[in-house]
């Protein structure tokens, strides 16, 4: 699967809602892509949804560091993120979301698309 198939950009703001049976590995690296994506095609925030994702188990704290290691690489400084997920693949302490804000990542992940809208748009008022 290739992110170009469940990305759409409206204006500035970037969208990416894959479906598909994946493992975390491999949705971790679709939406990587996306970031990249996402920067390329000069977006100033990205909307991501893996609801439509199955098959991902919830991952280790190891999973999570590197999740938030490659995504910090994909995304950069100036892209802002707002994952949308399950509630079972959130860590209750949001340790993937404070890894990636350690390395430069201005993000933040939700239960609900349109609270991580609500987010995007207070931040681009910043």
């Amino acid at each position: 699967m290739k992110a170009r198939d469940f990305f759409e950009q409206i204006g500035t703001r970037g969208f990416y809602r894959p479906v598909g049976h994946v493992t975390f590995e491999q949705g971790t690296d679709m939406v990587a892509e996306a970031m990249v994506l996402a920067r390329e095609s000069n977006c100033v925030d990205l909307l991501v949804s893996v609801h439509g994702l199955t098959g991902v188990q919830p991952p280790s704290v190891f999973a999570r560091y590197d999740l938030a290691v490659k995504w910090a690489r994909s995304a950069g400084s100036k892209l802002r993120v707002a994952l949308v997920a399950p509630p079972e693949l959130i860590d209750p302490e949001k340790i993937g979301v404070l890894m990636a804000q350690n390395r430069g990542v201005t993000g933040d992940v939700f239960t609900r698309e349109a609270a991580a809208i609500a987010w995007l748009d207070a931040r681009q008022r910043v």
